[in-house]
């Protein structure tokens, strides 16, 4: 990495050293009801340039390989002026007081500051970030703060930022996500309820080996002349059917369980083989073959265990589909791609009657349903699921062709926050 400048030459070029503001009497600045800071940022200006003048296109990667630019070029960087409104953010007593402890309140921070060297590096008019403040009194406070840049260097000596507390929204979205997570698990209970039949048969198929390889070693202990080797084999046998069934429960916990909610990098095709492993029995039980088609480089940011959900609601939708048709052809299939726009596109398609257009349009209605003993939550959840992840469910049928259902999530937590 070219080295940057460094924080005293900064300083003798007006630098990271706190600057006499030229509008300190301003009373519409003074009293703005919104947080202002008033920041330097021409020097981290400079040095951007050179970092793109070095070919660096994707910040990201930039600072993945060098860890330490973010605080050297944090350095460079400088407080100038801040309102009132600043002030009552950070229960500071003065101004003076604030600015004493300015870089202690705002420390460099990776998710927040790389938000504007990016927009720098791209050339963007603006950027908008989130991160969470520390008042004087310990107080922690969620923040969404927004920035206009300049079309030239000296613009930058003079950067707003401005602050909005989303203190309340968070909480209240907090409670949000509580809500749909209780909904989701509901209608994860119903999905296991409408599976259980097939699933008490594949846990018991395990369990019925373990009980015969039990008696068979039983049977070649108490002969006249006992056979120890025929009853280790028979042990571990039991042993391995055991922990089968042991496996499969374990499956069915955490497809039950009550977790928080918890947005990970996972690989998308881990979530699919998930989801066979719920409705595979079933499917198995109609005859039905179920084809799998997963990219290698498929990932997503979500929660695997909502997103699980999701597909087990669309591949037993689509099993009950191709059962009530006359078709001859039975296939299900699902598949998993990685899409330009930094998304993962999933797909679940049957080969049933298909739908007609009135039931299309109503199909994510909550309590709509085309089944005789349906809820009709099912697809509304999976909605909900899917749209608090900011992506896109959609569905589209021909009576020919079956139907066939999609949606979209994030790839990559950079593409789940930049929604």
């Amino acid at each position: 990495m070219q080295e940057l400048p460094s924080v005293a030459e900064s300083a003798r070029h007006g630098g990271p050293c706190i600057q006499a503001p030229d509008f300190a009497h301003n009373d519409l600045f003074l009293s703005a009801p919104i947080p202002i800071m008033v920041e330097d940022w021409y020097h981290v200006y400079l040095a951007i340039q050179k970092i793109r003048e070095q070919g660096v296109t994707n910040v990201d990667d930039y600072f993945d390989t060098n860890p330490r630019a973010i605080e050297e070029l944090r350095a460079l960087h400088s407080f100038v002026e801040a309102n009132h409104a600043v002030l009552e953010l950070f229960e500071a007593s003065s101004k003076e007081v604030f600015f004493d402890s300015a870089r202690k309140l705002l420390p460099a921070n990776r998710e927040s500051n790389i938000v504007v060297y990016r927009a720098m590096l791209d050339g963007s008019s603006a950027c908008q970030g989130e991160r969470t403040l520390v008042t004087f009194k310990g107080k922690e406070v969620p923040i969404v703060w927004r920035c206009s840049l300049p079309r030239d260097a000296e613009g930058y000596r003079r950067l707003c930022f401005y602050a909005f507390d989303v203190t309340e929204q968070k909480e209240n979205n907090d409670r949000l996500q509580a809500l749909r997570a209780e909904m989701a698990r509901a209608a994860r209970v119903s999905l296991f309820g409408e599976l259980s039949a097939s699933i008490l048969h594949e846990i018991t198929q395990p369990l019925s080996a373990a009980s015969t390889y039990a008696d068979a070693a039983a049977r070649w202990l108490t002969r006249k002349t006992p056979d120890v080797e025929e009853a280790l084999s028979s042990i571990q046998g039991a042993a391995r059917w055991a922990r089968d069934a042991t496996d499969i429960c374990r499956k069915m916990r955490g497809f039950l369980g009550k977790v928080p909610v918890q947005s990970v990098c996972a690989p998308a095709g881990q979530t699919i083989e998930a989801a066979l492993f719920l409705v595979s029995p079933e499917a198995n039980a109609k005859e039905i073959s179920v084809t799998r088609r997963i990219s290698e480089d498929a990932t997503i940011f979500a929660d695997p265990v909502q997103i699980q959900q999701v597909l087990a609601n669309l591949l037993l939708n689509g099993i009950h589909a191709i059962d009530s048709s006359q078709s001859t052809i039975r296939t299900l299939s699902v598949s998993v791609q990685r899409i330009d726009d930094g998304e993962t596109l999933f797909e679940v398609c049957d080969t049933g009657s298909g739908m007609s257009n009135e039931t299309l349009e109503s199909l994510f209605q909550p309590f709509f349903t085309t089944k005789a003993d349906g809820m009709g939550t099912g697809l509304a959840v999976a909605r909900s699921i899917i749209d608090a992840h900011g992506g896109r469910i959609w569905v589209e049928s021909s009576s020919a062709g079956g139907t066939c259902f999609r949606f979209t999530v994030p790839a990559t937590a950079y593409n789940s926050t930049n929604r």
